[in-house]
């Protein structure tokens, strides 16, 4: 049995499609639950969704390094979102006021957000050159020397 690693880049590729598999799920269980909640408690149950969609999407792109899990979860968020409203007059489960607008309108720009975030490297750090060597780099050493006072035995 092939080991699986938990990095997305060095998994193999049935391995990466079943992550993909699992993010798409993921990602229509919280559109799903996200449109039964939004309504509930009117500006809190929003809130609670859009926060819960963001933390998920967020997770998956700092998980995987990449933006395919993240979005695959955003695929199945937002098409289950698609699915259970009529874009026109709204429906039972996303009426066509303020709140349901702002849920449709919150998972495309949450989606969105999550997606588009650049991905941030840092750079390399290397050993300064010491000021009396002339330019050749310092060994290793402490940070901060502690420095020993002579009247303390």
């Amino acid at each position: 049995m092939p080991r699986i690693d938990p990095d997305y880049a060095r998994m193999a590729m049935a391995a990466r499609a079943g992550v993909i598999a699992l993010a798409l799920g993921g990602g229509a269980a919280l559109g799903f639950l996200g449109t039964l909640a939004h309504q509930s408690l009117p500006p809190i149950g929003l809130m609670i969704a859009l926060i819960t969609l963001g933390l998920y999407l967020a997770g998956l792109r700092v998980w995987g390094g990449v933006r395919g899990p993240a979005t695959a979860g955003a695929v199945g968020a937002i098409l289950l979102v698609g699915l259970m409203a009529s874009i026109t007059d709204g429906s039972v489960l996303v009426p066509g006021n303020p709140i349901g607008y702002a849920w449709l309108i919150g998972v495309s720009m949450i989606a969105l957000v999550v997606l588009g975030w650049p991905r941030i490297q840092r750079a390399p750090r290397r050993a300064a050159a010491s000021m009396e060597g002339g330019g050749a780099v310092a060994p290793a050493s402490p940070r901060f020397t502690e420095e020993k006072d002579p009247s303390l035995p």
